[in-house]
């Protein structure tokens, strides 16, 4: 059975994640950082309990890494071509 990650876990899981982006594309790190605080914010105000902010980092992060994942494996017909 899995557990719960704590705050401190996802904290690191973000920092570290964060820290990669920054070092790759600033652009990207911005979006990274503006997402999981909306995101955040979202789920924790559809919680039960709106304290529990683990739950809400927890999904706010699986949503980011999600749509990261999506971006990054687009078929090369959606990717920007260089221009001409």
């Amino acid at each position: 059975m899995k557990t719960k990650p704590t705050l401190e876990q996802l904290d690191l899981v973000i920092t570290r994640m964060r820290a990669r982006l920054a070092g790759r594309n600033a652009l990207l790190a911005g979006w990274f950082d503006e997402t999981m605080r909306a995101m955040e914010a979202r789920f924790a105000e559809r919680l039960e309990d709106p304290r529990d902010l683990a739950s809400a980092r927890a999904a706010a992060l699986a949503f980011v890494k999600a749509a990261l994942h999506q971006w990054a494996t687009r078929p090369a017909h959606e990717r920007q071509k260089p221009p001409t």
